[in-house]
């Protein structure tokens, strides 16, 4: 009788505890076929490289960028919206994550169609394609890493979201200038998530 209630008891946690993982992904994972997801992952790690090259070659004072997971904004379509945002940590431990609004500004976000194509051919084979600093889209879809013709050496909402953030103090000796910041690490992220809440 006892190993009977120690059983039934078990099986009743098994089943919640997989119940909540299940309810778990589905509100925070999105549902994207894997060749889909590959597809998000490989494009947005490019989108990042490129954010991330730009921001540490063009500021001073920069110590870490730090690329949120890829956010996906509606689901049900082939192709659903998606963005990601970079954190910038200063010399002395601050950090401003870019594309939040500061005081009544509300920056862009760094995502689809603004920033970055994605889709595949009629061979089913990947698209990917980045904005450089001319609003003209460089193919990238064969590249392990960003091509020199897909870095940006202007961003003009980049830097309008970086001055308001040293502004508002919540970076302090972020300059843009021609030293860059060589030493700062770039902390890439693939993961996706549902949009944050």
């Amino acid at each position: 009788m006892m190993k009977k209630k120690l059983f039934m008891t078990l099986a009743l946690i098994l089943v919640l505890a997989s119940g909540s993982i299940f309810v778990y992904k589905k509100l925070t994972k999105p549902n994207l076929s894997p060749k889909t997801t590959k597809l998000y992952q490989r494009g947005f790690r490019l989108l990042e490289e490129q954010l991330g090259t730009y921001i540490k070659e063009h500021y001073s004072g920069v110590e870490k960028i730090e690329f949120s997971p890829i956010y996906i904004t509606e689901e049900g379509s082939t192709f659903s919206n998606a963005y990601v945002r970079p954190t910038i940590y200063d010399k002395y431990g601050n950090k401003a994550t870019l594309g939040l609004s500061v005081k009544k500004f509300i920056p862009l976000s760094y995502g689809l169609s603004s920033d970055i194509i994605l889709d595949f051919d009629e061979s089913g084979d990947e698209v990917i394609e980045l904005m450089d600093s001319e609003d003209r889209l460089v193919d990238v879809s064969n590249a392990k890493h960003l091509p020199d013709e897909a870095k940006l050496t202007k961003a003009r909402s980049t830097d309008e979201n970086i001055s308001l953030l040293v502004q508002d103090g919540q970076l302090k000796d972020v300059v843009k200038d021609e030293k860059g910041s060589p030493e700062a690490e770039i902390i890439y992220n693939v993961k996706l998530s549902k949009e944050e809440g």
